[in-house]
């Protein structure tokens, strides 16, 4: 005969808040929602399934207007918590966790994130977001404001966002669709992947080993540097006007350049004592000023 068990989980905290401006949540592993109030409380319910149920212990205090969450542990146990929080549009939040995942939307406040592999997950938020993780993946989703974002191995996904868009990454991949803003996208070994892309001040694009393919929206206004060691770099117009000042770089023999325009001036030059190549050409005035580099990649300008 076969033997069905069920997970009991239990409400270990229901409360009720007031005049709270900060939420500061520390988990170990337990995952964490905040969603919107309608009104001005803060308001919160923590589910656990952890045993045994003796070994934890879910802490809450306020301090001033900050109320501090967090989890406590006595002896192994085994299951997990999340953590619901029903906050005033307004409240900031400071969320650090070592594997648990962090979710939220429609809030307009600075958000301050550090997870070991924990994912992150903001929809429909406006403000300041700071957010660092060692393997966790973060994902953006019509959102506004200044986004920082450092991963060691996490992907980095940004899509129908405006603002300031700052992501390093070592290994991870990036993937913004449909954002505008400022753009300083890095990675080691992991690959940027840009599409339909509104440049609204000047932006660089920057990879190790990983290929950079950039597709724009409209014609760029701003500045653009695009470069890689040993990657891909595309530039993709797609349909729109082509202007500015475009030079090109790579490695003599080892790298590419592919352009669709003839280029007004090719010199050679040494670098780190390999030998190099710079084309350049000019297009309807002098700016905006693109640079595309590799070494031993492939740099190519497609209209």
């Amino acid at each position: 005969a076969s033997q069905v068990i069920i997970e009991a989980r239990i409400v270990e905290v229901s409360e009720t808040f007031s005049d709270i401006e900060t939420v500061r949540i520390s988990t170990v592993s337990g995952d964490c929602t905040v969603t919107k109030a309608d009104g001005d409380q803060v308001s919160l319910e923590v589910i656990s399934s952890y045993r045994p149920r003796d070994n934890f212990e879910a802490i809450y205090r306020v301090k001033g207007k900050t109320l501090i969450l967090k989890e406590e542990f006595d002896g192994s146990t085994r299951g997990s918590a999340v953590w619901k929080l029903t906050v005033p549009p307004n409240t900031k939040i400071k969320f650090s966790s070592a594997s648990g995942d962090f979710e939220t939307a429609d809030l307009n406040t600075s958000i301050d994130i550090e997870t070991a592999s924990g994912d992150i997950d903001l929809t429909g938020c406006e403000g300041e977001f700071d957010i660092e993780t060692a393997s966790g993946d973060i994902s953006f989703r019509d959102c506004r404001g200044e986004m920082e974002v450092g991963t060691a191995s996490g992907d980095i996904n940004a899509d129908e966002c405006f603002g300031t868009f700052d992501f390093g990454t070592a290994s991870g991949d990036v993937e913004i669709d449909g954002c505008a803003g400022e753009f300083v996208l890095n990675t080691a070994s992991g690959d940027i992947d840009v599409e339909d892309a509104v440049i609204e001040q000047a932006s660089s694009f920057d990879a190790a080993s990983g290929d950079i393919y950039v597709t724009l929206a409209k014609s760029a206004e701003h500045d653009l540097e695009l470069s890689t060691a040993s990657g891909r770099v595309v530039l993709d117009y797609d349909g729109n006007p082509v202007k500015g000042s475009f030079e090109f770089t790579a490695r003599q023999r080892k790298g590419d350049i592919d352009s669709p325009y003839k280029f007004d001036n090719v010199e050679e030059f040494e670098r780190w004592d390999q030998d190099y190549v710079r084309k350049s050409f000019t297009l309807k005035g002098d700016t905006p000023e693109i640079i595309m580099e590799t070494a031993s990649g492939r740099v190519t300008l497609k209209e």
